[in-house]
């Protein structure tokens, strides 16, 4: 079920792992990336740990500990699969994959705003890269040169989203 918690299969990687040292070492990173991705936002850290302890201590069932992180981290599906790790075996939150993040729809906004043309071109080159699977590199070239001339700023925003290669 999309954007819920299945009660069955995979997740928790609390309770299931093999090795205390793997599982320090996991959640290490995953508390890493939360804090790289909300340095700047001390209120979200707060809260974040508030729900940890509500949760270690079990003043929130699982439920309300899902419903708080999938809200807490909005936009950020990767923190949000990743708080699968705390859940217990048999949990696991699922998050809509089709939903692009709002980075993403403020960047689509900010091409459209600047010329529609572009956009539109923008759009169509964004298209064509999923339905043909273009490579990563063909479509920096055809973003690149739609972007140079003009706006070279769009294109130093629009490399940030590429996946590292």
């Amino acid at each position: 079920m999309a954007g819920g918690v299945a009660a069955e299969g995979g997740g928790g990687g609390g309770e299931g792992s093999t090795s205390s040292e793997a599982t320090i070492n996991a959640a290490e990173r995953y508390m890493k990336e939360v804090m790289e991705t909300f340095g700047d936002q001390e209120e979200k850290l707060v809260m974040f740990r508030e729900i940890m302890n509500d949760f270690r201590t079990e003043r929130t069932d699982i439920a309300g500990v899902v419903g708080r992180v999938k809200e807490l981290f909005k936009g950020h599906n990767n923190l949000i699969e990743g708080f699968n790790f705390f859940l217990p075996k048999g949990y696991e939150i699922t998050v809509d994959k089709h939903q692009p993040p709002p980075e993403t729809l403020d960047f689509i906004r900010l091409v459209k705003e600047r010329d529609e043309s572009v956009y539109r071109r923008f759009m169509d080159v964004i298209f064509r890269y999923h339905r043909e699977h273009m490579d990563i590199i063909k479509l920096c070239r055809e973003v690149g040169a739609l972007f140079s001339e003009d706006y070279p700023d769009l294109f130093v925003k629009f490399i940030r989203f590429l996946p590292p290669t």
